[in-house]
């Protein structure tokens, strides 16, 4: 009876001992399972963002909470992406600019790429297009784009990226800048400013909510907005998650948000008294345009005829006077100015100096003729010759210098506000290029020139004879060279 009790007691602990060996084994083999699971779990990375707080239905803080297109966003991106987003809320747009710069927030949840923008901020992929359009007052025509605007003053809201890109591409447009699109709707419905830059949701949202009737669109504004993440430059490395994020959100979610947020609705407007006096103008206008066109359709005819007549001879006798008006101050071979008009600018120049003492330099530059044994020039050769040193004056001289030819073979550059030492230089240079560029290789030409300043009380004749005696010198002195007069 003994050794059966303790045959029994033995086989009872040896099945107790192998329950517990195989709970403490089930146990360690639970906590290997679990252990490096919660190793290598990583949290959740929390990302702070800013909106637009004023930019209906697009976005906006309604009640400390971010609503709109941009929020479905987020919450989609946020679940396919692990991110977890945190709104830091702001009073203005404007102020959610500066808190990006600053890294209060490191995300703006949808926006633009402007040059500006590209300075502190690095974007994702677009993930929302949507046209911009114009909003001016009942009663204005339709305008085609910028371009149409005109003289109007036109609001737009302070940061965004239109301000950027009216003012790079059309400087001439006057833009006052507005807190928000509600902001500027409301001042362009009062009269305080002529058109209004927004977009077309957010627009049509206001409009409607406020039943406001006075209000059109009446064009679109370039460019459409593409919209994505702006994401501070010191956060960077989030871009390709939310970048992988945007690409596997699928087409049929895009379209949930656009649907439920999109209410723009087509607003017909009957005012059936302006109706009625419009078409009893029309019909006043119509009677008249009739009883005018059985008395006068003769008459028209012959005055049409008449009319053409004269815009002829007005076409013909303007050109006539536009050519001679050239051919009375240009020579005809090379197109310079001629003698006549030479003398007319040399004189006015003297009566400026005369008055305000400002000097001037005249150079006088003269293409010598070697005969061959025959005492013979091809004429052709000769016109040539002169030509390209016309052409040659012209691409040395400035703008302010004035170019003759005076007689056949003498050129003058009249230098005005150009002192002695300044007028050597150009002299130098000029004679220089006519030498090497034209008479190098013609062995019948040669160059010389002379020089001289304005005096006191000196006429033209005076001044040009004073000239010329230095430009005979240079020849004496076998050309290619400038002579200063005394």
């Amino acid at each position: 009876m003994i050794l059966s009790r303790c045959l029994r007691l033995f086989s009872i602990a040896i099945l107790l001992a192998l329950t517990f060996s195989s709970e403490i084994e089930a146990q360690s083999v639970q906590q290997q399972i679990t252990q490096p699971q919660s190793l290598n779990a990583k949290p959740s990375r929390v990302v702070t963002y800013c909106v637009d707080p004023n930019w209906a239905p697009y976005e906006a803080i309604r009640n400390h909470n971010h609503v709109g297109v941009s929020a479905d966003y987020i919450k989609l991106i946020s679940e396919l992406s692990g991110l977890t987003f945190e709104l830091v809320p702001t009073d203005t747009w404007e102020q959610s600019l500066e808190y990006v710069q600053k890294g209060n927030c490191q995300v703006l949840s949808m926006l633009n790429v402007s040059d500006f923008r590209k300075q502190f901020l690095n974007f994702s992929h677009p993930y929302f297009e949507a046209p911009n359009i114009l909003v001016a007052r009942s009663g204005t025509p339709i305008l085609q784009g910028y371009g149409g605007v005109g003289h109007r003053i036109v609001g737009v809201v302070k940061g965004y990226r239109q301000v950027e890109y009216i003012s790079r591409n059309y400087p001439e447009i006057r833009i006052k800048l507005v807190e928000s699109e509600i902001d500027g709707l409301t001042q362009l419905s009062r009269g305080e400013i002529d058109v209004m830059v927004g977009s077309l949701m957010s627009v049509n949202t206001y409009i409607n909510n406020q039943k406001v009737d006075n209000l059109n669109i009446v064009g679109y504004a370039e460019p459409f907005d593409s919209l994505a993440f702006g994401v501070n430059k010191s956060f960077s490395d989030i871009i390709p998650t939310l970048n992988s994020a945007i690409s596997r959100i699928p087409e049929h979610r895009k379209i949930d948000i656009y649907k439920r947020w999109n209410n723009v609705q087509v607003r017909y407007e009957r005012n059936y008294f302006k109706l009625l006096i419009t078409t009893a103008i029309v019909l006043m206008i119509v009677v008249g345009l009739v009883w005018r066109n059985r008395t006068v359709s003769q008459y028209s005819r012959l005055i049409k005829q008449k009319n053409n007549e004269i815009e002829s001879l007005q076409t013909t006798l303007l050109d006539r006077n536009r050519t001679l008006e050239f051919l009375s101050a240009h020579d005809t071979l090379t197109g310079l100015y001629n003698r006549n008009h030479m003398i007319q600018k040399a004189e006015e120049e003297i009566s400026r100096f005369q008055r305000f003492h400002t000097t001037a330099s005249l150079i006088v530059v003269e293409i010598a003729v070697k005969r061959d044994s025959r005492g013979e020039l091809a004429e052709f050769d000769r016109e040539n010759i002169l030509k390209q040193v016309a052409s040659q004056c012209l691409a040395t001289v400035r703008e302010v210098d004035i170019v003759s030819r005076f007689t056949g073979e003498q050129f003058i550059i009249l230098c005005p506000q150009t002192n002695l030492d300044s007028g050597r230089v150009l002299a130098d240079r000029l004679v220089e290029c006519i030498d090497q560029d034209i008479l190098t290789g013609n062995t019948k030409m040669q160059v010389a020139a002379g020089l001289s300043e304005l005096k006191e009380s000196e006429s033209f004749t005076d001044w040009f004879e004073r000239t010329t005696k230095a430009l005979y010198h240079s020849k004496r002195l076998g050309y290619a060279m400038v002579t200063v007069a005394e």
